[in-house]
């Protein structure tokens, strides 16, 4: 049996409103969201399309509003069973990467939230992890906050699990990553995607601060235009597809992938 999982970073919520022509075409049974606003309110957003919130974290505070990542899922799939925040520590290096993020202007907080499923027709169950990780940052630290995180779901490593999410994590020392990845039986679903990010001319999409826009904008040219900020893994499932929805709703991509269970 086929399903598919839906990653999406909608700035500031922004994309988040205007979600139903792209549900409507690719009818995602899972998505894994962030910077959602994580007011009750809107939330309920895609109830009107048949969705249910499995869970919610949130992650930091921008002009009064309160965000996060949301998971959500199709009920006629998917049975939900129990979420958590998965606690990751913080050490003396994270806290300086923390005051720079502060003085940035972009402090969010790593982000991870698992959510367990039972797949209704073959009684499987699942595990996803929606991911939003630290944005000032080394790519190790990254790594090092995965780790931490895949360590504590303590899980059968025969129950499928899916990670993804907006891993901000740079394109240098990949195999780091890689490596890993592999090391809890994890297979990337989209290895084949080189770029998840762009950025408009002026950052009139972004909505940051123009010296946010900068210091993307030169990351960006740095990284030849391949910004690969947003990642999915898989085990115990089968993968058939991976693709990048073609949208700006945000200055990320979604990217879909389909599984068989």
């Amino acid at each position: 049996m086929n399903f598919s999982v839906l990653i999406y970073n909608t700035l500031f919520n922004k994309a988040f409103l205007h979600l139903g022509p792209l549900i409507d075409q690719y009818q995602p049974d899972i998505l894994c969201l962030q910077e959602i606003n994580t007011d009750n309110n809107n939330l309920k957003h895609l109830e009107t399309k048949g969705y249910s919130l499995a869970d919610y974290s949130n992650s930091f505070i921008r002009l009064a509003r309160i965000y996060g990542v949301a998971t959500y899922y199709n009920p006629q799939k998917f049975r939900f069973i129990k979420s958590d925040s998965l606690t990751i520590s913080s050490n003396l290096t994270e806290l300086f990467f923390t005051l720079f993020q502060t003085l940035a202007g972009v402090n969010k907080p790593k982000t991870v939230l698992r959510t367990d499923f039972i797949h209704k027709t073959t009684g499987k169950k699942l595990t996803v992890c929606n991911s939003h990780l630290i944005v000032v940052a080394s790519n190790a630290l990254r790594v090092n906050h995965i780790n931490k995180a895949l360590k504590s779901l303590d899980i059968d490593k025969k129950i499928p699990l899916i990670i993804g999410g907006d891993f901000n994590y740079l394109p240098y020392r990949r195999k780091k990553l890689e490596n890993l990845m592999k090391k809890y039986n994890l297979v990337e679903a989209t290895k084949n995607i080189r770029q998840t990010m762009e950025f408009t001319p002026t950052g009139q999409k972004e909505d940051w601060t123009p010296l946010q826009l900068s210091v993307m904008k030169l990351l960006d040219r740095l990284f030849s235009h391949k910004m690969k900020n947003d990642y999915l893994f898989y085990r115990g499932v089968k993968l058939k597809k991976t693709e990048r929805i073609e949208t700006r709703l945000s200055d990320h991509y979604p990217i879909i992938s389909t599984f068989k269970i």
